[in-house]
């Protein structure tokens, strides 16, 4: 009965302790199913391994190939490179770099990070059939130039800084050292390189003595020395880093704020200028207005006299003895004239201040143009010179008094005359005024037994005489009005002025914001200086 059962079940215990052998030798070949086949010269894509060294973990990150046209993966590589306080760069080629290479590694990485190159040695087992074969990595395919050339093209776009000692490794080999068992001596490479990886890993066995031996060739141990000397500094290593970022970031910004300083400040001398030339327009704009007004104004008030006083003669020289006829003829002209002195005094001031705000809207315009590289135009708005002037406003300050001797006798005539007001109030009793002298003017001359030229000269005189007086008051009224007509000007202008003025200070505001800017960062990359290394505490 039990050899019968031993029978049996001696086969499915046999084939049950295969499998499990079989099970046992698979559980520990898990390595290589991640290195490239050769289906293309790059990874497709970042991935990242956790690598415990004694009791510290690093986070490794394999990025895709930076050589030829890399653009699907120019996001993927900046990302990670820029995380990074440590690159590999490895050379797989055997040959020197491109510069552009190097460029492009120099305009991937995050300051504070360092780069170490690696020259990948490439070949075979064959390739180390004979002893001589296996005395230097370096002798094999001018590895050693191979090198120097990498590290030298690195060197000019990195600088010593930044750049690391280089090494030869050969990563096939240490991996296939690394790739064995050291208890069983048994292969870890994944069964499904078999193939490929395990072939190697079996040819190179053939003419190593031994897993340590192909280690110890593959020179692998000089990149685990670079973790092993960052293991004691490494917290110290990363706060460094991270200073130096900082103070590199520090001072790129303050030579580019630097620069920007300087450009504005040649921009504020280049405008300077212009400014000044608009606030010497706008200012002999304004000098103009204040000389043409004052001026118009005097010669159509001369102008007003000089017609009123040579058609009374007329009037006078017409009607000598008709009193009704001279009085009314006398009204109907001065209302005539009177009518259109007001819009005459109106249109000159209108005229006048058109053309002075003309003449500040331009002024205005070439400076807008002339600095049209700050665009400010928004907040310059072109502002208009507003101010009015009424006609009905002016005070000539007259009385009946003026008129002297000559009213004493004909003095209810002239009451009379002014009783009659127009429009113009002190205009229209001057005229009324007038028109009454010039009625008692005709009695009284008929008292005296006179030639009648000589009468109509002496009317005419000593109503000249009145006008001249009033035309002095008139005039004298103008002036004073003047001042009460410029001042809004002079207040419009002076706001254009101190609109220039803000857009002026708002264009050189930059240069304080600016070098609050740079101050506060030297102070900033003075006290990271300072700071012991490995250190850090609060900023002041």
């Amino acid at each position: 009965m039990v050899e019968n059962l031993v029978s049996e079940l001696l086969p499915t215990v046999a084939t049950a302790s295969v499998e499990l052998e079989t099970a046992r030798r698979r559980a520990i070949r898990i390595d290589g199913r991640i290195i490239g086949t050769g289906e293309a010269d790059f990874t497709k894509g970042n991935v990242t391994y956790t690598l415990n060294f004694q009791d510290k973990t690093f986070q490794l990150v394999d990025v895709p190939g930076i050589e030829g046209d890399e653009k699907r993966f120019t996001s993927m590589v900046q990302e990670a490179i820029a995380r990074a306080h440590l690159v590999f760069y490895v050379n797989g080629t055997n040959k020197k770099p491109e510069k552009a290479t190097a460029e492009k590694i120099r305009s991937y990485l995050h300051r504070g990070s360092h780069v170490c190159p690696l020259l990948n040695v490439r070949g075979n087992a064959d390739a180390y059939e004979f002893e001589e074969d296996r005395d230097s990595l370096e002798a094999h395919g001018g590895s050693n130039t191979a090198l120097e050339q990498t590290m030298g093209v690195l060197r000019a776009s990195l600088g010593d800084e930044i750049l690391m000692e280089g090494h030869c490794i050969q990563g096939l080999l240490a991996f296939s050292a690394l790739a064995i068992d050291r208890k069983s001596r048994r292969t870890t490479i994944h069964p499904s390189r078999d193939r490929d990886l395990f072939i190697q890993q079996r040819n190179y066995l053939k003419y190593f003595r031994s897993p340590s031996a192909m280690l110890s060739f593959s020179q692998i141990e000089s990149v685990a020395n670079i973790l092993r000397g960052k293991l004691g500094t490494f917290k110290e290593d990363i706060i460094e880093a991270n200073k130096t970022k900082v103070r590199e970031l520090l001072a790129e910004n303050i030579v580019v704020l630097e620069t920007a300083q300087r450009d504005h400040e040649l921009f504020m001398q280049k405008v300077r200028p212009e400014f000044k030339k608009c606030h010497e327009t706008i200012t002999g704009a304004l000098q103009t207005f204040e000389r043409l007004v004052p001026a118009g104004r005097k010669n159509i008030g001369n102008q007003f006299f000089n017609e009123f006083a040579d058609e009374a003669d007329e009037i006078v020289d017409r009607h000598l003895g008709e009193e009704k006829t001279i009085q009314s003829e006398f009204q109907r002209e001065f209302r005539s004239r009177r009518d259109a002195l007001k819009p005459e005094l109106q249109e000159q001031f209108q005229k006048e201040a058109t053309n002075l705000q003309e003449m500040v809207t331009k002024a205005l315009e070439r400076l807008v143009k002339d600095v049209s590289r700050v665009r400010f135009e928004t907040d310059l708005e072109t502002s208009a010179v507003q101010f009015a002037y009424s006609a009905s406003d002016l005070d000539m300050g007259l009385s009946l008094s003026d008129f002297g001797g000559i009213l004493a006798k004909v003095g209810s005539f002239a009451l009379v005359g002014a009783g009659l007001g127009s429009a113009i109030p002190v205009v229209g009793n001057v005229a009324g005024a007038i028109a009454g002298a010039l009625i008692g003017l005709g009695a009284w001359a008929w008292g005296h037994v006179r030639g009648r030229a000589y009468r109509v000269r002496k009317a005419q005189g000593k109503l000249r005489e009145v006008i001249d007086t009033q035309r002095q008051k008139f005039l004298a009224g103008l002036e004073r009005e003047n001042e009460a007509l410029l001042t809004p000007a002079r207040e419009s202008i002076d706001q254009v002025r101190a609109q220039i003025d803000g857009v002026q200070a708002q264009l050189a505001r930059p240069l304080e914001v600016v070098d609050r800017q740079i101050d506060m960062m030297k102070n900033l990359k003075n006290q990271l200086e300072a700071m012991p290394y490995g250190s850090i505490r609060a900023i002041q």
